[in-house]
């Protein structure tokens, strides 16, 4: 690594009128960040649901931008530190000619410059992160590079050509992120088409591709690198030390590990809820902005404090019992991201280097970004069971923490003796609190109330066992149950009770006479294995093909000792299908393999963690291609404590003049029920227990293009 080429002094004012004003820097980072997080959010709607609605593809997605953000910040520091100013500037004016040919190109091409059109599908993986990662690239891969290294080489310029300090130039950057993320579902996502979204972003992106050119070719033009009042640090040549690097590295590495931890905790432990998704990232990017804006934000004394709280708060919050204090729960992982997140961060901006290091700091806190995002998204899942990188996380925080503050001799820990006894007691609080997390672990797991705890892209699942039978548990939310005792074993539980919606279709379906007298068998498809309880309504005969996008679901039900024998001991022919539902019924129709269902079972929303894709008009006429006749009935699985989704469903049934009723069965489950016959949904036992659909509010129709989860935010 080379240090800044030596800064010449101007030689005449006409330098100066020449070097781009402070308005343009601003304008510039600011439009830069803030498409840069409008590009994520647009792209991780696009593939989000081509991938289950996994909270893991947005994980996976963060992954993809830490990298490529490394990528960028890398060309930014290689350019800034090994070409003249007047060679960086042609060299980055030649790359965003090329980003704005390839934006013409390719909105010749797809649907959008940043989308490919509806023929783009993944195929099926059981972990699908380099096909996230790979399509990422290719379709915003360039425009997000270009973007990131606006960022520090435009802060690069600015400590060349004017004497105010850079580091607010990145705190604007970070206000732009934040408003960029911000203002997606609550204005973008609300108000325009997925389409119309991509073109939107795309003419802001070539405003910006003109703005970073403007500013690229004053560098190249610029007479005199700085104006004649800036002078040279004196720190120019003295290179940041190997400590002070492995922080820079250190401390990103575990803000960014947190937040995808958090992540992880909130969306798959906690609450599936589309807005948890956003409200990490809020957080992250808010500790940003206040430890890089002004001094004043981070006070050591305060937050090292605070850390210690939360770390305590934490571990209590994480021995709690099952589904107990769920708001308190995520006040509280929020409460410990801004703490650790404030200490990583705040301990960065107080180490920040002079001027002339910006693009090697730049470099390594991407890096230690990246390095994050890597463990919590590609290393976690294989080491852990459950979402331990949180813990491992908060914990490793601690450790570095500690020591900063002892090679940091300005610290409190040197001042007086005192403190330092009572950091050494603060310490010895937190091992025993993480000693007895420790042990409360092992004895519920000793108890035997865990069977077995699978994770994989999917999630994580676990299998628990009571006197009243087997569970199936994702999170907070609760898949199916099979009972232990021998008369009720298979038996339909919970969502798929004989009065639920499905149990009164499929116990009351009129099967037609055939013409040798016995009744035809039915034909039935579920989207959504779960515990296989809706194999236990099969007759001898009758075929049930079953939908399911994870594996480990899947291994549950199947083999020679099954945990759950639902499917075992079904009297019907069980076909499992491995795949996303939509993809694979795609598939099958342009194969002329119409699977002429009498009763299609859409169960893939009782989680909140959401598949759009399968609730759009797109999809309802793959389903309708599917069904035998106009008898044929649709059940939609509606459950959810976050989302109200019979506006949806109501909306799809109205666009192909589908009937529709409701059977709730309070504390259980939802169904919404659709057919194009109307007599269908007037079955005597239907109709006993239905009722009409009532609405408390209305939404667009959805479709492949537009969908707004927070429009169907639950109020009843």
């Amino acid at each position: 690594m080379s240090a800044s080429p030596a800064i010449a002094p101007a030689r005449e004012s006409k330098a100066v009128l020449k070097r781009p004003s402070i308005l343009s820097y601003f304008i510039t980072i600011f439009l830069s960040a803030f498409l840069l997080f409008q590009v994520q959010l647009i792209a991780g709607k696009y593939i989000l649901p081509r991938f289950g609605g996994s909270p893991s593809v947005w994980n996976t997605c963060l992954l993809a931008f830490q990298v490529l953000l490394l990528g960028g910040y890398s060309y930014a520091h290689l350019l800034s530190t090994r070409l003249s100013p007047k060679m960086q500037g042609r060299v980055h004016l030649a790359l965003l000619g090329i980003s704005f040919a390839v934006l013409v190109v390719l909105g010749k091409l797809w649907n959008s410059p940043i989308t490919p059109g509806a023929e783009w599908r993944p195929t099926h993986n059981a972990n699908p992160v380099l096909q996230v990662i790979w399509f990422l690239s290719t379709t915003v891969g360039f425009p997000f590079f270009l973007l990131s290294t606006t960022g520090p080489l435009l802060q690069t310029w600015f400590s060349r050509t004017h004497q105010e300090s850079p580091y607010r130039l990145y705190a604007l950057s970070n206000l732009g992120s934040l408003l960029g993320l911000i203002t997606y579902p609550f204005a973008f996502e609300r108000m325009f088409p997925l389409r119309a979204q991509s073109w939107l972003w795309s003419a802001a992106y070539a405003a910006f591709l003109v703005a970073c050119g403007v500013g690229a070719w004053s560098i190249a033009h610029l007479d005199s690198p700085a104006p004649r009042n800036i002078k040279r640090s004196k720190t120019a040549d003295t290179r940041p030390s190997w400590t002070t690097l492995l922080l820079w590295l250190a401390l990103p590495a575990c803000a960014s590990a947190m937040l995808l931890a958090t992540t992880n905790l909130l969306t798959q432990d906690i609450a599936v809820v589309p807005l948890l998704w956003v409200l990490p990232l809020c957080i992250y990017l808010l500790t940003f902005i206040l430890c890089f804006q002004s001094d004043r934000w981070y006070k050591p004394n305060i937050f090292h404090g605070l850390y210690a709280a939360t770390f305590l708060l934490t571990l209590q919050e994480l021995s709690a019992p099952f589904g107990a204090h769920v708001l308190l729960q995520i006040g509280a992982f929020c409460l410990t991201l801004f703490a650790v997140c404030m200490v990583c961060h705040g301990e960065l901006a107080r180490s920040k280097p002079a001027a002339e290091h910006l693009s090697t700091f730049y470099f390594m806190l991407s890096a230690g970004g990246a390095l994050g995002s890597i463990f919590v998204v590609l290393i976690a899942p294989q080491i852990f069971h459950d979402i331990g990188e949180f813990t491992l996380t908060l914990i490793s925080c601690g450790a570095l923490l500690l020591t900063v503050v002892i090679l940091d001799h300005t610290s409190w820990f040197h001042k007086k003796r005192l403190y330092r006894a009572f950091a050494l007691l603060a310490l010895v609080l937190l091992l025993l609190q993480g000693y007895r997390y420790g042990m409360a672990l092992i004895q519920a797991q000793g108890k035997g109330k865990l069977v077995v705890r699978e994770r994989n892209f999917f999630g994580v699942k676990s299998v628990k066992a009571d006197p009243l039978g087997l569970w199936l548990v994702h999170g907070n939310t609760i898949h199916g149950v099979q009972l232990r005792d021998p008369a009720y074993h298979d038996e339909p539980t919970q969502y798929f009770k004989r009065l639920s919606g499905v149990g009164l279709v499929l116990d009351n379906y009129p099967r037609p006479i055939q013409a040798s007298g016995v009744p035809a068998n039915l034909r039935v498809g579920i989207v959504g294995l779960g515990v296989g309880t809706l194999a236990a309504y099969g007759h001898p005969g009758d075929s049930f093909r079953i939908y399911e996008i994870d594996p480990q679901v899947i291994s549950f039900s199947v083999g020679p000792s099954p945990l759950f024998t639902f499917v075992k001991d079904s009297a019907a022919n069980i076909t499992l299908v491995l795949g996303d539902a939509r993809l694979s019924l795609e598939e099958e129709a342009e194969h002329n393999q119409l699977q002429r269902f009498d009763v299609l079972v859409l169960d893939a929303f009782s989680s909140d963690s959401v598949p759009v894709h399968l609730l759009t008009k797109e999809a309802m006429a793959l389903y309708l291609r599917h069904l035998r006749s106009s008898d044929s009935v649709m059940a939609f699985h509606l459950t959810n404590r976050a989302l109200d989704l019979r506006p949806v469903v109501v909306g799809l049934a109205r666009e192909y003049h589908l009937a529709t009723t409701e059977v709730q069965q309070a504390g259980f489950s939802d169904w919404v029920l659709v057919s194009a016959n109307p007599e269908m949904l007037r079955l005597p036992a239907i109709q006993e227990r239905s009722r009409p659909v009532k609405l408390n509010n209305t939404v667009p129709l959805w479709t492949d293009e537009y969908s707004n989860l927070f429009q169907v935010l639950a109020t009843r």
